[in-house]
């Protein structure tokens, strides 16, 4: 009955855990750089004046960590100030180094 119990607890605690703390730390560095290339994209193409102005669509179930985690790499993305490809190579290839 015990193991019962804790094979549930297992699965709901799972159940409100964030995607990004769940991803392989190859995918996280792929997302960053979309985030940031996509944050990038839309300065150039003048949707956004700065990195507040940045229209974010949510799912509506994202964690506080989700949140926070998405608005820092589209503003760092924003930031940079170059095309897109650049910025997601750029932040790409500097989460890789963390990772090796």
């Amino acid at each position: 009955m015990t193991k019962l119990i804790a094979i549930l607890l297992l699965f709901t605690t799972n159940v409100y855990a964030d995607r990004i703390t769940e991803m392989f730390p190859m995918e996280e560095c792929q997302y960053r750089a979309r985030l940031a290339a996509g944050a990038s994209w839309l300065r150039i193409q003048k949707k956004a004046d700065s990195c507040e102005t940045l229209k974010i669509f949510w799912h509506g179930d994202e964690t506080e960590y989700e949140l926070s985690y998405v608005k820092e790499w589209m503003c760092k993305g924003f930031e940079l100030n170059l095309d897109p490809i650049k910025t997601g190579d750029l932040i790409y290839i500097n989460c890789m180094k963390l990772v090796k």
